[in-house]
């Protein structure tokens, strides 16, 4: 199964409609629709059958996965059944999730041992201990074909090439055994960065903020698992065009399952978390020695998973702080 999240124009506007499909190619079926027509069907009225199916199938992801196997259940039953308006995708998607939680790891081992090296810092062993993460910003996310905003305080732009997964059902202290029961798919992740605010401020031993959180591509569909290969998925990357990364998912030294397990641990993990793979082993700029120009265009591809395409903007302005100067240690402090 697919499924997406498409501009819906309804009587109030524009708001997002999640849609289906058993193939990716199509034909989608809007979810809404197809469960207020099984509705009428058994005897709803008009007016019942819409309001019950907009409770079922919301514009929210987060929220239609917080309902239980209920929207899943219609739908199954809409992609079954045929039953709802099918709709061209290519012009209309957006993020196909809208996360509660997102929560970002490093478990490309290529790739994090060169981010560190970048940096002039040796590989922490903790790295070979668990999956580590960072929280990020889940405001940030924009969908296939949208623009990436370039913050004022950056000169350096970067993507990165992840896997995104998604929590359908919650839980916590799960096992990896235990941890598939509660995926709901997968889907691609673009998480930009500012590499050189971002090596400056984890500098003072933090987690990327300024350099991560003004946007994040997602799209353009999460696949359920049924749907993902045992062998893994080949990643690739261009921009504009060029091939800048052939890499694959069977490269990842973390499991998925070990992925969820680990972020479930002493924690609730709710439906509607995504929870990011970190950067494929070559999937970024920095490790060809490049970087993002304005108007640049990245595509993403993952096998299964589609295509995520986003064109870069161009720089802004704004305000940047003035930096202080250091007391002295014999300074006090009040």
């Amino acid at each position: 199964m697919f499924l997406a999240r498409i501009r819906h124009e309804g009587p109030d506007g524009i708001e997002p409609r999640i849609v289906a499909t058993s193939n990716p190619d199509g034909p989608w079926v809007d979810v809404r629709t197809a469960e207020r027509r099984r509705l009428e069907r058994t005897g709803a009225t008009s007016w019942a059958a819409r309001r019950i199916s907009r409770a079922i199938v919301p514009g929210s992801m987060t929220a239609a996965l917080e309902s239980g196997t209920a929207f899943m259940d219609a739908t199954r039953t809409a992609i079954e059944s045929r039953d709802g308006e099918h709709v061209q995708i290519d012009t209309l998607l957006t993020t196909p999730l809208d996360p509660c939680l997102y929560r970002d790891f490093m478990v490309f081992e290529e790739h994090f041992s060169f981010g560190y090296r970048w940096r002039g810092l040796e590989v922490p062993a903790v790295l070979y201990e668990f999956p580590v993460s960072y929280i990020g910003a889940i405001h940030g996310f924009i969908g296939p074909g949208e623009e990436v905003p370039w913050p004022h305080y950056t000169d350096h732009m970067d993507y990165e090439l992840e896997l995104g997964i998604v929590i359908g059902r919650g839980g916590r202290d799960l096992r990896p055994e235990e941890a598939e029961e509660h995926i709901l798919g997968l889907t691609i992740l673009n998480d930009f960065s500012a590499r050189d605010i971002q090596a400056r401020e984890m500098a003072a031993g933090l987690g990327p903020s300024k350099g991560k959180h003004f946007a994040s591509g997602l799209g353009p569909w999460i696949a359920t698992l049924e749907e993902i290969p045992a062998s893994g998925l080949r990643m690739r990357s261009r921009i504009n065009g060029e091939a800048w990364c052939d890499s694959s998912s069977s490269e990842m030294i973390w499991s998925i399952p070990e992925i969820v397990a680990w972020a479930s641990a002493g924690e609730w993990l709710a439906p509607g978390t995504l929870l990011g793979s970190g950067t494929a082993n070559g999937g970024s700029g920095i490790e060809r020695g490049k970087k993002l120009n304005p108007g640049d265009v990245v595509e993403l591809e993952i096998e299964r998973l589609g295509v995520l395409r986003n064109p870069i903007g161009r720089p802004r302005s704004g305000w940047l702080p003035t930096p202080r100067k250091r007391r002295s240690p014999t300074d006090s402090i009040t």
